[in-house]
């Protein structure tokens, strides 16, 4: 382990959380944000969340809502002034947001003296220097594997993920077709993109089979090969919808004390057993993070 790794990461993280603080009235972008970080465009979000403890949308939306109670506080502005500057298109939609937030609607928050709920960063509107990851408790087990270049045949799902099981379908009817499938056969997703940044309409994800000989793509059905090289292996026990944490506590907890930065490649999940024949609580998914 480099013993600057870790202060590495934090101090970026701060960086961060400085400049988002000092642009809350623009519409930040993923990879605006991820520059100011040094981090990579693949994998800033889950950076972010495991080292925050919140999503770079729900940090953004937090410290809005904040300045917006201090706002009631101090001035005497119309609730529904004070909703539009905190990006909220409607009052009702803030005062729901809010009440969610603080336990009062804003209204009623004039009159009290309630603070803002304390953050897991530590961090607020108008305080960074109090930043302090997560604490992830015991450390999440991870071995680094050196993997060969696997050819897969994939079919992409565009929506929530809660759906891909339609994709998964089609999938495996169509390589079972040609002989793809078999005992020993490698079941693959890539996770293209975080529901907490992108619309549930354009999420994108790959369902895959690992392939040992040469399969030509097919209308939808295509066809590439995942990079080899360094990867950080983690186990996950448990539903798929359980998946977040494991990456949560491997991004946050594991990853600034490894010594390791991540490499501009798409992380991929391998499920060693299907829902069909599991239990949720019994389903066992190896998560891949490329790592330099």
């Amino acid at each position: 382990m480099k013993p600057s790794t870790e202060q590495d990461y934090h101090q970026r993280i701060v960086r961060t959380l400085v400049f988002i603080q000092q642009h809350l009235d623009e519409d930040l972008e993923l990879d605006q944000v991820a520059a100011v970080a040094a981090f990579s465009n693949f994998h800033f979000h889950r950076i972010f969340r495991g080292l925050v403890g919140e999503s770079l949308k729900e940090h953004i939306r937090r410290l809005r809502l904040e300045r917006a109670a201090q706002r009631l506080k101090r001035q005497d502005e119309p609730v529904t002034e004070v909703a539009l500057d905190a990006g909220f298109e409607t009052h009702e939609a803030f005062t729901r947001a809010f009440k969610t937030m603080f336990g009062i609607p804003p209204s009623s928050y004039r009159a009290a003296h309630k603070p803002a709920p304390e953050a897991a960063s530590g961090t607020h509107y108008d305080d960074t220097a109090g930043y302090h990851p997560p604490d992830y408790g015991d450390p999440l087990p991870v071995e680094v594997k050196d993997l060969p270049p696997m050819q897969i045949v994939f079919l992409r799902h565009v929506g929530p993920y809660s759906q891909v099981g339609a994709t998964w379908g089609r999938l495996m009817s169509w390589a079972g077709s040609r002989g793809l499938l078999g005992p020993q056969m490698k079941v693959i997703g890539i996770v293209h993109d975080d529901p907490d940044v992108t619309p549930a309409d354009k999420i994108r994800y790959d369902a895959a089979v690992v392939v040992n000989r040469p399969v030509p793509p097919e209308g939808e059905f295509g066809v590439l090969e995942l990079p080899g090289g360094a990867y950080a292996v983690a186990i996950h026990k448990g539903p798929y919808e359980a998946l977040g944490a494991t990456y949560q506590r491997l991004y946050g907890g594991w990853l600034p004390k490894s010594g390791h930065e991540l490499r501009d490649s798409p992380a991929f999940e391998q499920y060693l057993n299907s829902p069909q024949n599991s239990r949720p609580e019994d389903l066992v998914t190896l998560i891949h993070v490329p790592i330099a």
